[in-house]
């Protein structure tokens, strides 16, 4: 009973989506909500209320798709990771702890 209850939460925190590696060179994703930042050593997108962060060098984010949540990346990828979103803080309380 505890694991079909597991698997409800982990549903509703993940929706569907779809990652592609190429060669380590070539990764695409689908059902992306949001891409939060990207530059040449990694990207943190969400999907739904999961953070994916893809790690590598030389990453270049080659076509985002809006309407349909896909987002292609060329470059060396090295790690990626789902976690649990947490709420974002703004640069204000972050600088003023509070």
């Amino acid at each position: 009973m505890a694991n079909q209850n597991q698997n409800s939460s982990t549903e509703n925190l993940v929706s569907n989506h779809k990652i592609s590696i190429e060669s380590r060179s070539k990764t695409t994703i689908s059902g992306i909500t949001n891409v939060e930042s990207a530059n040449e050593t990694g990207l943190v997108m969400y999907i739904g209320k999961t953070c994916l962060s893809v790690d590598g060098e030389n990453l270049k984010v080659q076509k985002i798709d809006v309407d349909t949540g896909n987002v292609e990346v060329i470059g060396l990828i090295k790690n990626i990771k789902y976690s649990d979103a947490k709420p974002h803080r703004s640069i204000l309380k972050k600088l003023t702890n509070k």
